[in-house]
């Protein structure tokens, strides 16, 4: 036996289902590492009588050859006297097939037995687009791929900001419609094959779309003389230019009127307002894709009532409304609007006008107000507008109210799903003389007042027979000198 001075490290994975044809030894894959060095057997069965010739091939290239002994092996590979091949210090490119081809006179002739290397190295991985960077169009297909190396082949797996990403296909491919720009960012694929650290390559996703543009407030109170900031947020990509527009025109920023901005926050301040710099005030973002604009108002009239929690029935014909308002300037009247509301169709609206009374310097006006002659077990909505120097405020939201006896509030709120299928008709208020119904009053209210109603109803999805029953009401309306 000739002594070995190597030392080897060999994982025999399983075998190929073949005949022998003669080999004592099996076909095997041998997995190893670099620098290791492998020992491939090609033991056949034999007699001192037949002598056995064996040559080593792979792929196509002749390794050794016992009956050529003037044949020279490639470096790092030589046979032994008895068939066996031995690669030494493997290298990446030693994984192959290799095959043994004994020969012997006959009958036996000719006999092959194959034999694998698989040389097992850690993964690397590259982007496709190979500069890490990928821009397509909001709406459009987003294709990116990440290409991996390494013996066993690495598995990929991806993930984003919003943690690891579940694929059902191919994994080294990702592809995807970008349908929000919320899809933009770093998308990072990862290759393991469980030798070594596992590699990685980023991705960064650009997705172009036409400026958005979110308003926190599209209506501000402010009296003259405070501080007022009017709020922009403008997200785009590419990034947007930002312009304000006051009447149309360009506004002038000088050291009163001052333009910020801070990522997508923009911001136009009014040190010390005016009344002259009440109106609509334009934020318009645009980039290479398109414009978009949205528009503010600065007003000194009231902020809209809040008609409070804790308004309640009184008795079987009355209610009691408690509402807030927030200006800085005295509010000097209430406009009081109600109307029946039956069977999901509301009724016609009834208007007092309230005086606002005395509530002192505070910027947060409450008043309570008891609004009497209600009919039993009936319900009902109202709205406030408050009215001070600068004019009438915006109505506040319709607030549903019933006297005692009234049905449920299930069947009530069933009904009031059904009309909710229309804007709210806009009323329009003008100073003259009415006669109310019998029965209805209000508490220290003057009596005085017609209501001119100018509907203007968006009908959305609306049930037809509702529709006739909305006409019938708005026809039956009359206005008196």
């Amino acid at each position: 036996m000739v002594p070995f001075g190597w030392m080897f490290c060999i994982f025999i994975v399983g075998s190929r289902a073949a005949v022998n044809n003669g080999f004592k030894s099996h076909p095997t894959t041998v997995k190893t590492f670099e620098n290791d060095t492998v020992l491939l057997p090609c033991y056949v069965e034999d007699d001192d009588k037949v002598q056995t010739m064996v040559r080593w091939w792979r792929d196509d290239i002749l390794l050794a050859d016992s009956s050529e002994p003037r044949h020279v092996p490639p470096v790092r590979v030589r046979m032994y006297l008895n068939g066996s091949l031995e690669v030494s210090h493997v290298k990446r490119n030693d994984t192959g097939v290799y095959v043994c081809q004994a020969s012997r006179p006959t009958p036996w002739r000719y006999a092959t037995q194959v034999h694998e290397i698989e040389v097992m190295y850690p993964p690397t991985v590259r982007p496709v687009p190979e500069s890490g960077k990928l821009e397509v169009n909001l709406g459009e297909e987003v294709d990116m791929a990440c290409v991996a190396k390494g013996v066993p082949v690495p598995i990929v797996s991806w993930r984003n900001k919003d943690g690891e990403i579940p694929l059902l296909y191919d994994r080294s491919r990702l592809q995807f419609h970008a349908e929000s720009p919320g899809d933009a960012g770093r998308y990072t694929c990862v290759a393991n094959n469980d030798v070594g650290e596992p590699a990685s390559a980023t991705i960064d996703l650009f997705i172009r779309y036409k400026p958005r543009i979110e308003m926190s407030k599209t209506w501000m109170h402010a009296p003259p003389g405070i501080r007022v900031q009017l709020n922009c947020g403008v997200t785009a990509w590419p990034e947007a230019t930002v312009e304000w527009y006051f009447n149309n025109k360009s506004v002038k920023y000088t050291s009163g009127i001052v333009k910020h901005n801070a990522g997508s926050d923009h911001s136009l301040v009014i040190r010390n307002v005016r009344t002259t710099d009440y109106g609509f005030y334009l934020c318009r973002a645009s980039n290479s894709l398109g414009i978009t604009e949205a528009a503010v108002e600065l007003s000194g009239v009231a902020n809209p009532a809040t008609i409070k929690k804790t308004s309640h029935s009184l008795s079987k014909t009355s209610y009691n409304f408690v509402w807030e308002v927030y200006s800085y300037s005295s509010i000097v009247q209430y406009e009081f609007r109600f109307r029946k509301y039956r069977n999901g169709v509301p009724g016609e609206w009834h208007t007092l006008y309230i005086p606002s009374g005395h509530d002192g310097n505070s910027f947060i006006h409450t008043y309570s107000f008891n609004l009497t002659g209600l009919e039993e077990a009936t319900h009902y909505e109202a709205i406030v507008l408050s009215k001070n120097r600068y004019g009438w405020s915006k109505p506040s939201e319709i607030i549903r109210f019933a006297t005692e006896g009234a049905p449920d509030k299930d069947n009530y709120m069933t009904n009031a799903i059904q009309e909710d299928k229309l804007v709210p008709v806009v009323l329009a208020s003008l100073a003259k003389d009415y006669s109310f119904g019998p029965g209805i009053s209000g508490s220290s209210v003057s009596q005085g007042g017609v209501i001119a109603l100018i509907p203007v109803l968006y009908i959305c999805s609306v049930n037809s027979e509702v529709l006739k029953n909305l006409y019938k009401i708005l026809s039956s309306l009359r206005v008196t000198n």
